[in-house]
């Protein structure tokens, strides 16, 4: 597990904007895989370290209401309303894209989820998969190609 360390502070820097903070979420987060992987097989150690780092943030923001320290990168603003058409339309989009996210291959598909879904740069994205810039932006551009296409022709259906 200690090899997923660098890719876990560095997702916690980008959430927390104290490096000591992060270093001790990270911390803590080791210590309570570690607890959590002695007691019960875990097939996933490095999403259970996710998970219990993102328990870990949330926890520390609902201690201390005037938490500062964490960006929220969601934004809550509706520019108009949906009616449930719009909404099962869009539940429907992103589930046939999580679909075919699911059978891009494994590099293309880890470059995708840490670029879109975890807000990494494509610089973090290189050296958490320990490849060039180059060859992650060639990742992501065939990723995004292969998903619209694969969108677009089910909605042709």
């Amino acid at each position: 597990m200690l090899n997923y360390y660098k890719e876990l502070l560095l997702y916690v820097r980008n959430k927390v904007s104290d490096k000591d903070l992060a270093q001790d979420i990270v911390q803590e987060t080791f210590e309570k895989a570690l607890i959590i992987q002695n007691s019960q097989k875990v097939d996933n150690p490095r999403a259970l370290l996710y998970r219990v780092c993102k328990n870990i943030i949330v926890d520390a923001v609902r201690k201390n209401k005037d938490f500062q320290e964490i960006e929220f990168d969601e934004e809550f603003i509706v520019l108009e309303q949906e009616t449930p058409e719009d909404i099962l339309i869009e539940q429907n989009n992103q589930e046939v894209l999580m679909k075919e996210l699911r059978k891009l291959p494994p590099k293309m598909k880890e470059a995708f989820v840490l670029y879109v879904l975890e807000d990494y740069t494509k610089q973090e994205i290189a050296e958490i998969m320990n490849i060039s810039f180059v060859a992650v932006e060639k990742h992501l551009s065939r990723a995004k190609f292969e998903l619209k296409e694969k969108l677009r022709r089910k909605e042709e259906y």
